[in-house]
């Protein structure tokens, strides 16, 4: 059986090997009887009454697909790989419960039950696993720097510490300098419950352990303690504001860290849509000796916060659409970084980066005869006006967008240590200004149009 800490959130190693040894069992008999259909069926609804930890649920989702069978919706289902398919589509739609998965997999399945120590033999898929998740950083799939010094974690995927914790910890510690973070869990679909708690550890306030929840297996009593542990190598990530993007997408583990995060740092929001709500971690059981069921079988003895989102989803504190949550949360923590900077010479710099963001996500419109109206040669600069558009170059090189802040002053693209400004006399464009990051201020006379 898959330790407590696999079985949490986690459904990855079990549909790789699906996947792997799909071929494996491709020249087996593949029809399935009627009489095996109903077989299949009684033994799953046993294991639902058995193992499922919602009696409820599990009461009507076992009158559903008995009153399903009844009434001959599987009959035509004869092949055995689309007929666990449509059970499993039943299962979910039953239940409202997207973690039941059924397949067939007669391989798997005989390993299972022959297996000794399904311990061992569930390492070693987690192994297998490890070797394709490793051709994507474990999920790690994106780190950056933003301006104004704000970190950006693209996390896919909360894999296994055991193959995945240094690669977790290098990209924590990318961060160390940051004024602020942004973890996004967008496309996120779950994992590793224990890679959750040891990433959220750098964000815990509090040095002590922090318990999130116990839960107790309904398949075999054994109990799982989550928590956050009191060291991370190198710096925690407190103090800071931290952003999380979620969206209809960020499922399982990945809901869980956006919701603990609330509970263990005062400067955490979470930014975009509701989650998908997928809450009840499962373990694998194997169902009439040839077909492999993930099922919920994790029941909560003890949670610190009241924080459910099974069906419900986790909800954002700031709303936005999937596609626009990164500007959102960049604009937000750079504004909320000037309104608490302390120093003047900070709050510039927040300044400076927020003009850099707002020319980027929310542009100013301009008509085009203001644009046309810049259009010139400075001395060895000149402005270009083109496809509606305004054009910085310097010396002939390449030629850069102009991306308007306010009307007279420009954001140029790539060039991030200065801005435009331009003077007007009488009023003519006369002199154009670049505005530096020290302060500094290059005046270059208009010397034709």
């Amino acid at each position: 059986m898959m330790r407590a800490y696999k079985q949490i959130n986690v459904i990855h190693a079990v549909l790789a090997v699906f996947l792997i040894s799909g071929f494996m069992f491709a020249r087996q008999n593949n029809t399935l009887a009627e009489m095996q259909q109903k077989e299949i069926i009684d033994e799953l609804c046993r294991k639902l009454e058995s193992i499922y930890p919602f009696p409820e649920i599990a009461e009507r989702t076992i009158s559903g697909l008995q009153e399903y069978y009844m009434q001959g919706k599987y009959r035509d289902y004869t092949d055995k790989s689309e007929f666990a398919s449509n059970l499993t589509v039943d299962l979910e739609q039953l239940s409202n419960d997207t973690h039941f998965y059924l397949a067939y997999n007669p391989g798997l399945a005989a390993d299972l039950i022959m297996a000794e120590n399904q311990e061992v033999l569930l390492d070693s898929l987690t192994a297998q696993e490890a070797d394709i998740e490793k051709w994507n950083n474990y999920g790690f799939k994106e780190l950056k720097i933003l301006d104004g010094a704000i970190g950006y974690l693209d996390l896919r995927l909360f894999f296994s510490p055991y193959y995945a914790g240094d690669v977790a910890v290098a990209a924590m510690n990318f961060f160390a300098n940051c004024n602020a973070i942004i973890i996004d869990l967008r496309y996120n679909g779950g994992g590793w419950d224990d890679m959750v708690n040891f990433l959220l550890s750098y964000f815990a306030e509090s040095r002590d352990e922090v318990i999130f929840n116990v839960g107790q297996n309904t398949i075999d009593s054994v109990y799982y303690a989550g928590t956050t542990v009191s060291y991370v190598p190198g710096k925690r990530l407190t103090g800071i504001p931290v952003y999380v993007l979620i969206s209809a997408g960020t499922a399982s583990a990945a809901e869980a860290f956006a919701s603990r995060i609330k509970f263990i740092n005062s400067n955490a929001l979470l930014v975009g849509e509701k989650t998908a709500g997928a809450e009840n971690p499962i373990s694998t059981i194997v169902i009439g000796d040839e077909f492999i069921l993930n099922i919920p079988s994790w029941r909560k003895v003890y949670q610190k916060y009241d924080a459910d989102w099974e069906v419900v989803g986790v909800k954002p504190d700031i709303e936005a659409p999937a596609e626009k949550t990164l500007a959102a949360a960049h604009i937000h923590a750079l504004r909320r970084l000037v309104e608490t900077a302390v120093e003047k010479k900070a709050e510039d710099k927040y300044e400076w980066a927020l003009d850099g963001v707002l020319a980027i996500y929310e542009p100013v419109s301009l008509p085009e005869d203001v644009l046309q109206s810049y259009a010139g040669n400075y001395g060895n600069r000149d402005v270009y006006f083109e496809d509606g558009l305004l054009y910085y170059q310097y010396k002939k090189r390449t030629k850069r967008v102009m991306l308007p802040v306010r009307e007279d002053y420009f954001v140029v693209e790539h060039y991030d240590f200065f801005r435009v400004r331009f003077a007007k006399d009488k009023g003519r464009v006369t002199v154009l200004e670049e505005i530096f990051t020290d302060g500094s201020v290059t005046r270059c006379t208009r010397t034709s149009e």
